[in-house]
């Protein structure tokens, strides 16, 4: 098959699908929005070990892209989904995969899709409504509601229009079959992090050494962090550390939340916090290995509509995890199947700090809950038996394109 994804963020994992459906002899052609900064990307670049029937490509708009900007992000969306739309009609797909993409932006390129005959999977990351309405009532308060209301009522519609959806999180599928959507088009794939990108590093690696935390307790932050993130729980934390003198934070971020946390960085002493943009893919591995525990932050009101990728990706880097979120969210299920670390309230500042000092008072349990963490990762995450689940709903849409998956090695099919 052809196949196009379409990933707005550029993350790591849908990178490591595309390469694999490549390797079963599908020819790939997989696009994301490289204007967009404020998420930290995978690997975009081809190697000598990458199918040749594989393509990677960051698509870029005219305008300014400012994710945070109510009066200019919609046309800009606009203008990336005209684009991604380009690529994909230049391609010609007999399939097209497409996640985390703004709905406006969505609508074009499933337009796009069934203009060239295609079938379209709908690979759901978060429910963008419930999550467009919580960013507005932080932005516009009493007027949220109007924008909710044009969201939902177009999140419905692409749905309905979509040949398959392929949902993160059972919780989900749920949400969407009470919105009628027909449970035959609805696939649960739990979205997981690459096993061979992400590798246990040595606790006193050499980023370690050049961020001045060998001999140090550390705590690490990786990731987006919007204002959903609670960025405040960081700003607590580092307070903490400093009346505490035994231990670091670092973050490594982009977003709202970010630009909040530097804003605020003044109001805790200097060397409690150490504030990095975003680190080079290739030193991921080093990055989290230099941790001891490893931070997920989010607000009890978006455990509905979100599931932090990050905490996925702590999970290959055999560290231990503190989770600050509800706790029916999808992450926060996956750390305590895992046995991988401690979850907490994300409205509780004394819970989560007690979390912390339980943590830095057991240096042992953390070393045993990474070895649970990684275990869990190499149980759950092997990518060929991730891709045959995606092929088994091409199937249902294409059935007489899609071979069965004879094997789950990773060899054509």
């Amino acid at each position: 098959m052809r196949i196009f994804i379409n990933e707005f963020c550029g993350h790591p994992f849908q990178m490591e699908l595309s390469r694999e459906l490549a390797r079963r002899g599908h020819t790939v052609h997989h696009v994301y929005f490289a204007d967009n900064t404020s998420t930290p990307k995978g690997r975009t670049l081809r190697d000598a070990a990458d199918p040749e029937t594989v393509q990677i490509e960051g698509l870029h708009i005219q305008r300014a892209f400012k994710k945070h900007s109510l009066f200019t992000r919609r046309q800009a969306d606009l203008e990336y989904g005209r684009v991604a739309a380009a690529s994909l009609e230049s391609f010609q797909p007999d399939v097209v995969i497409s996640a985390n993409m703004p709905l406006d932006a969505q609508a074009i390129l499933l337009q796009a899709t069934h203009r060239q005959n295609a079938k379209f999977i709908f690979w759901m990351q978060d429910v963008y409504s419930v999550a467009a309405a919580f960013v507005l009532r932080k932005k516009i308060g009493p007027f949220a509601g109007l924008g909710k209301l044009y969201f939902e009522r177009l999140e419905k519609k692409l749905l309905h229009q979509a040949d398959a959806i392929i949902c993160i999180a059972q919780g989900f599928a749920e949400y969407l079959q009470r919105w009628q959507i027909p449970a035959a088009k609805i696939s649960v794939i739990e979205n997981w992090a690459p096993l061979d990108e992400i590798i246990p590093t040595a606790r006193d690696n050499t980023w370690a050494v050049a961020q001045g935390t060998v001999g140090k307790f550390c705590f690490l932050y990786s990731g987006t962090l919007g204002m959903k993130h609670r960025p405040e729980r960081l700003l607590d934390l580092a307070a903490h550390l400093a009346q505490r003198g035994d231990a670091r934070l670092i973050v490594i971020a982009g977003g709202a939340g970010a630009d909040w946390l530097a804003a605020h960085a003044h109001t805790v002493p200097d060397g409690a916090m150490t504030l990095l943009p975003f680190q080079p893919y290739e030193q991921l591995s080093a990055v989290m290995g230099a941790a001891d525990v490893l931070i997920t932050l989010l607000d009890s009101e978006a455990g509905i509509f979100a599931v932090p990728s990050k905490a996925l990706a702590y999970l290959c880097a055999a560290r231990a995890l503190l989770v600050a979120a509800p706790q029916e969210n999808a992450a926060a299920q996956v750390v305590l199947r895992a046995q991988a670390g401690l979850t907490v309230s994300s409205d509780s500042t004394a819970e989560f700090l007690r979390a912390v000092d339980q943590l830095l008072a057991n240096p042992s349990l953390c070393q045993e809950y990474g070895r649970n963490a990684r275990a869990y990762a190499e149980r759950t995450f092997a990518i060929p038996n991730i891709a045959d689940r995606f092929l088994d709903t091409m199937r249902t849409i294409l059935p007489d394109r899609v071979a069965p998956n004879s094997n789950t090695q990773g060899k054509p099919s």
